[in-house]
């Protein structure tokens, strides 16, 4: 009974990370990186609207997702040194 209950809360740990890491990453760091990505890119990149104005599924989604990790990182890293613990 115990494996069944381990093995019931290890699958709903997975399911809840994949779907926070999948929220957070499609949503709160693409539109993080997509004002920097179309700044850098003079307007160019990310190019359309696939499915609901999101291009997360494609190459392009992604790297627009890790620049809004990247410009993130530096925001956090500009506000711990602002408060001085840095």
């Amino acid at each position: 009974m115990e494996d069944l209950a381990e093995g019931f809360l290890r699958g709903l740990g997975r399911a809840l990370g994949y779907v926070l890491v999948n929220i957070l990453f499609d949503f709160f760091f693409y539109y993080l990186g997509w004002p920097v990505v179309k700044m850098f890119t003079l307007g160019a990149y990310p190019r359309g609207a696939d499915r609901y104005g999101w291009k997360t599924e494609s190459h392009e989604g992604a790297w627009v997702s890790g620049i809004g990790v990247l410009v993130f990182a530096v925001a956090a890293v500009a506000c711990f040194h602002y408060v001085g613990f840095i």
